[in-house]
């Protein structure tokens, strides 16, 4: 059960500028009497079917991103609006590394002059197909139509067939006259409005001799569509129908499946049936019904159905569902030709019409075929067309991988492995280097790729854990990944370190490993016990006990089971790679006998220093302590809680401040402390010295790997403070400047406040730490010459005994 919509969660919208009523009506495709339906609509209906309100929203990536959402089935604008952006949960990933912008698939242009010029004579062959294009009104639409068709040239000798249906728009019928002149189009035209169904009929009718091709005047086709889609009708001689894929087109629809692709993607139309041509050859199935706006027509079927019924159908839209339904009775196959793509724009001639004329040609339809409904809700559920949309998208990605790309694998919960991938995908990128990422999807436990550079791949989805592992390596295989890069599979499928590397093996290339924390050996990741802090590393049966009884982010597996299976992903690994020292010494404890790699992580380029307002201990003596960032458990939210309240019972002369938030924003500001409130990473260094600080406490009770904030701190000259273990404390050693507290600490908060009051601040060193860029990072980075260097890559068949 969703949640009632009241009135007050509509304002609530409206006022928040997240919802863009044009914008949501063109995803749906229905149109609204007024900005509180369409708002309403959204907030009962559209989020269910990820549909987003706005550019500033994505519904689907928010759900993904936050599971208690969508467990409990809560709109996620609303929450989003409520409470979710004052807990820095992001409204939107689009802003992650995409060179493209969203935008709406651009209005057709007329055809210039120079266009029509350029064409050639049409052929003077017998014509074995009539393409037919029923005509009212759209002159743009319209002519651009005609022109694609007689822009691409075809082997299959055909005409082109307009009728007029008594235009209303006098411009364009006299474009259409001119044409006839010209001798480009056979053109007819109704004394009288006729009506789309019976327009067809017209046109279908001329000629008992020829096939037919209907073509709405909305469409734009390439290249060698028409010999494509009748090679396909060709195959067998009870095909009586076939429909190519198109970017509006229900259950033939590209990349996303029974939708109107709205956005614009990186390539045009040409270009995607190019591929289309290429990735699904000769690929057909069969479907429910044709899709009216392409649909060819196999005359011996016409004749044994009958034309299109216009008495029933004769307002539009069901026509060609009847047809094929009633084809279908006769034994004939309707099918959809998926290398071809024909781009639709969409409700030309119907307008505002449309939605209620489609309604009430449904219920037409389920009168005459009540079995069609259940007909179509199998097929869209069985989605025998994923595997051709799947090439497509393959094909459009390969177009970046000609000369090989990195997959990176990680998983969906942000943070520091979100943004050292994104740098090091960066700086890939930037040297000729293409990098995809592999996710888990929180909603269904399975696996995605996606290409940040590319809009809209939505079939590359679905890959279970259990039994996809084929499927998986022939995609990466196909998509011209070179090198797997796994970065982090916490919260993914138990059997996800088998399954990388048995996928590598299978497509028959080289993986490497970063371990950005330890959930190599510690299914709860971060090597902290039901104290809340370091365990300390203890022996395997104390593990073990652990997990058992407090469970972990990866569920409760059997410790050596997972340790066993982790140690064979990373000694199979070409490389592995470790930010720090610390973590290779801790490592090499549980896992010995590797050569672990120190990496430390990128620094892009730093930016400039905020100037810092004087602090104000010098007046009254007030200690002003900061903590950048989200401030959890882990990160020692509950130590930093207990520290303040001792400091305000004794009254001791220290404020803390949260330049971010944490988990326990109410408790910790009833014991004096100061909470910003979340930032974006661009404002962290602003923030921070907006905070004043005498000096900034990383209070992280875990051994970390690595710490952006700490390097924000440096970069602004804040005195840093931090535990005594973990890769900040041996950053801290190096630089030789800040303070490093005992360990102990980290469970005596009284002690811990004291320290923080009695550690003596000195100026930060006139040497900095240098900048690290991996100039060519195949080679500085990976150590490999190109992504060819397959040297070490198991034979591929090793990996066949996973089950």
């Amino acid at each position: 059960m969703t949640e009632a919509i009241t009135d007050n969660d509509i304002a609530l919208v409206a006022a928040s500028g997240l919802f863009d009523a044009n914008y949501y009506t063109t995803q749906v495709g229905m149109l609204f009497h007024g900005h509180e339906a369409a708002i309403r609509h959204y907030l009962t209906t559209g989020w269910l079917d990820f549909a987003d309100p706005g550019p500033a929203f994505s519904t689907s990536h928010y759900l993904a991103d936050n599971r208690d959402v969508l467990d409990a089935a809560t709109n996620p604008l609303l929450h989003f609006i409520r409470s979710g952006k004052a807990e820095g949960r992001p409204g939107t990933r689009w802003n992650r590394r995409r060179a493209l912008s969203l935008r709406r698939l651009a209005a057709p242009l007329a055809p210039t002059e120079a266009e029509w010029a350029a064409l050639g004579r049409p052929s003077t062959d017998v014509p074995v197909v009539d393409v037919i294009v029923p005509v009212y009104k759209g002159y743009a639409e319209t002519l651009r139509t005609l022109h694609s068709v007689l822009a691409a040239p075809q082997r299959t000798a055909y005409r082109l067939v307009v009728i007029d249906d008594c235009s209303p728009e006098l411009a364009l019928s006299e474009a259409l006259g001119a044409l006839a002149e010209r001798g480009l189009i056979e053109l007819y035209k109704n004394e009288q409005n006729l009506g789309f169904v019976a327009t067809c009929n017209r046109g279908m009718s001329l000629r008992s001799d020829r096939d037919v091709v209907l073509l709405n005047a909305d469409t734009e086709v390439h290249n060698d569509w028409l010999d494509r889609l009748r090679a396909a009708v060709l195959r067998d001689l009870r095909i009586g129908t076939a429909t190519p894929l198109s970017n509006n087109a229900e259950i033939c629809s590209y990349p996303r499946f029974v939708r109107d692709n709205w956005a614009q993607l990186e390539l045009d139309g040409a270009t995607l049936d190019r591929l289309a041509a290429q990735a699904n050859a000769g690929w057909t199935c069969d479907v429910p019904t044709g899709v009216g706006f392409c649909m060819y027509v196999r005359r011996s079927c016409l004749d044994d159905v009958g034309l299109l019924d216009s008495e029933t159908f004769g307002r539009g839209y069901g026509e060609e569902n009847d047809f094929c339904c009633r084809a279908s009775a006769r034994g004939w196959r309707n099918i959809l030709a998926a290398d071809i793509f024909v781009r639709h724009h969409g409700g030309t001639s119907f307008g505002a019409e449309k939605t209620n004329r489609i309604q009430d040609a449904m219920r037409q339809l389920v009168e005459i075929h009540p079995w069609y409904p259940s007909a179509v809700e199998e097929f869209i559920k069985a989605d025998p067309v994923k595997p051709a949309r799947r090439a497509l998208d393959v094909a459009r990605l390969k177009r970046r991988s000609a000369g090989g790309a990195i997959l990176f694998v990680l998983h969906g919960l942000g943070g520091g492995t979100e943004q050292h991938a994104l740098e090091m995908a960066a700086l890939l990128e930037a040297d000729g280097t293409p990098v995809f990422f592999s996710r888990p999807d929180d909603r269904t436990g399975t696996l995605y790729i996606e290409d940040p550079e590319t809009l809209e791949t939505p079939n590359l989805t679905g890959f279970r854990f259990d039994v996809d592992l084929d499927d998986y390596a022939a995609t990466i295989s196909a998509l011209g990944v070179r090198l797997l890069h796994i970065h982090n599979m916490a919260a993914m499928h138990p059997n996800a370190a088998d399954f990388f590397r048995h996928a590598a093996r299978l497509a028959g290339i080289p993986y490497v490993v970063t371990l950005h924390d330890y959930g190599a050996i510690c299914p709860r990741v971060s090597l902290v016990d039901q104290s809340g802090v370091y365990c300390g590393e203890p022996e395997i049966h104390i593990c073990r006990r652990c997990i058992e009884r407090d469970g972990s982010i990866n569920g409760r597996p059997d410790i050596a089971s997972w340790r066993a299976s982790h140690d064979a992903l990373i000694r199979d690994a070409r490389r592995v790679f470790v930010p720090n020292s610390d973590v290779a010494r801790r490592m090499r404890r549980h896992m010995p006998g590797i050569q672990y790699l120190v990496r430390p992580h990128p620094e892009m380029q730093a930016p400039s220093v905020v100037t810092r307002v004087n602090s104000l201990q010098g007046k009254g003596g007030l200690r002003r302590v900061a903590l950048l960032g989200a401030i959890g458990p882990h990160k020692g939210s509950h130590l930093l809680e207990r520290a303040a309240e001792y400091v305000r019972a004794e009254c001791l002369p220290i404020q803390f401040v949260v330049v971010g938030y944490t988990d326990r924003d109410a408790a910790l500001r009833a014991c004096g402390v100061e909470i910003t409130g979340p930032y974006v990473p661009e404002a962290a260094a602003t923030m921070l010295a907006d905070a004043s600080a005498d000096l900034a406490w990383l209070p992280a009770v875990v051994p970390e790997t690595f710490s952006y904030t700490l390097t924000t701190i440096l970069r602004q000259r804040v005195f840093p403070v931090v535990f005594d273990f973990g890769a900040p404390a041996e950053r801290l050693r190096r630089l030789g400047w800040g303070a490093r507290l005992p360990m102990e600490l980290m469970l005596d908060p009284v002690a811990c406040a004291r320290a923080l009051l009695g550690v003596s601040i000195t100026p930060p060193p006139m040497l900095e730490e240098p900048y690290i860029a991996y100039p060519h990072p195949l080679r500085s980075y990976y150590e490999i010459d190109s992504l060819n260097d397959h040297e070490g890559v198991v034979s591929a068949s090793a990996g066949a005994g996973l089950r």
